[in-house]
Order: structure tokens, then C-alpha cells, then sequence
């Protein structure tokens, strides 16, 4: 309320209206029920669901990452369908729960890989490499001179990525490998593949052979000594 004077000195009421404020962004944003920690853990919960379904199955990272992005977004945009919050204020809303479950998903799961020393599961992990692991040493046992029996080799696959077995060698003619289930094959990490060695020896004694397995892992070969006596 305001007073004017007038001409004759009297004082002339005049009433004054405020405008209500309107709500800020900030505002609505807190008075929205589902914009809450409870709604962001809500929204991690499904994060977490969209990388890990497509991860079991073998769907790969880039495939992965892709269920991660567009489960998180519609669960984000689920929860704050109907806080009635004005359109621009949802969006803003749904930007905010999405960014920081992706955050949170990708870095954990991430650190995870890292730990565990498996393959990565979104795309721009650490570089996936192939590992080998062979026995030192492989004994086929006793057998009479030109009798032949067999002993075998496990290829192990101990990488991030899939070991592929390129072929054999031999140094001695008393052994003979059969490498059929293994070379050309992409063995998974985890698995192993299997070469079967036929031991026949042309003399009495002890006999000794190298084994030399060449494989797509950076660095030189694996090796295997073979042992076998003929009785």
C-alpha cells in the first residue's frame, strides 16, 4: 500500500499487488517425489541390469555399452514420467539420474575388469591380449621299441582374448603330434584346446623332444619338453 498527496494536501490510499513468484528449476526439481536418491538408485539398479544381460550372453562392448545408454535412459524417464513437472524441468531431470548411473555403472564395472584380469566389457577398456599356458613338461610313459602310445598336451587360453594356435614343431622323429583340435581354432579365454602326441620309440632308453607351439600371443613361442622312454 502507497499514499500520494493531492492538490488540497489530503493523502490518497492507492493499493499495490505482488505477483507471485515463479517456481525456479531448483525448485521444482526438489519437489519432484522421484528426483531423490531413492529414484537414482532405482536408476543404477537398471544400469547395472543393461550391462550385465548383454555381458552374460556374449553380446560384446560395443553392443553392451549400447543396453547400458538406452536402459538407463528409459528407466530415468520412467520414474520421472509422472512428477508433473514441466517438460524442459523433466528433461533436465532425466539428463541428471541418466549421466550419474552411467558414471557410476561404467566406472565400477570397469574397475571390476581391471581386477579380475578379464576382457573388457564397454568398448575403450584396457587393451585385450591373448595369454597361453602350457605344461613344462609332458611324460608319455614306458612303451616297447615301435609301439606306439600317447600322451597329451593342454593349451590353456589364460588371456582377455581369444588364443589362436598357428601350428607345431617337432625335434625328433620318435614323437609325432597331432594338432587338428587346436591350430586355426579361436580357443575362448577360460578354455583349452588339446594336442595329442604319439610316442613311438625306434630304440631302448630314454627319449627327449621340444615341442614348440606357435601361437597369436605377442612374444616367442611356448615350448614343451616331451619324455617317453622305449622299453
Amino acid at each position: 500500500m502507497s499514499y500520494l498527496s493531492g492538490r488540497a494536501g489530503a493523502l490518497t490510499c492507492m493499493s499495490t499487488t505482488t505477483k507471485p513468484r515463479a517456481r525456479t528449476v531448483r525448485r521444482q526439481l526438489r519437489e519432484a517425489k522421484r528426483f531423490s536418491w531413492t529414484g537414482f538408485g532405482v536408476t543404477v539398479a537398471a544400469s547395472l541390469l543393461g550391462t550385465l544381460v548383454p555381458a552374460a550372453i556374449g553380446a560384446g562392448p560395443t553392443a553392451t555399452m549400447i543396453s547400458t545408454l538406452v536402459t538407463t535412459v528409459l528407466a530415468a524417464g520412467g520414474l520421472t514420467a509422472k512428477d508433473g513437472m514441466a517438460r524442459g524441468v523433466k528433461a533436465i531431470a532425466i539428463v541428471v539420474l541418466a549421466a550419474g548411473a552411467l558414471v557410476l555403472t561404467v566406472t565400477g564395472v570397469t574397475v571390476l575388469d581391471l581386477v579380475r584380469g578379464g576382457p573388457s566389457t564397454f568398448p575403450g577398456g584396457p587393451a585385450e591380449t591373448p595369454e597361453v599356458l602350457v605344461p613344462a613338461s609332458v611324460d608319455c610313459g614306458t612303451t616297447p621299441v615301435h609301439t606306439t602310445t600317447t600322451c597329451t598336451v593342454a593349451v590353456r587360453s589364460v588371456g582377455a582374448s581369444a588364443l589362436r594356435v598357428g601350428g607345431t614343431e617337432l625335434d625328433s622323429t620318435d614323437f609325432v603330434v597331432d594338432a587338428s583340435a587346436c591350430v586355426g581354432l579361436d580357443v575362448v579365454p577360460g578354455r583349452r584346446c588339446t594336442l595329442v602326441v604319439s610316442f613311438t620309440p625306434t630304440w631302448s632308453g630314454d627319449r627327449v623332444a621340444d615341442l614348440t607351439v606357435h601361437h597369436n600371443v605377442p612374444g616367442p613361442a611356448a615350448f614343451v619338453e616331451l619324455t617317453g622312454r622305449g622299453g
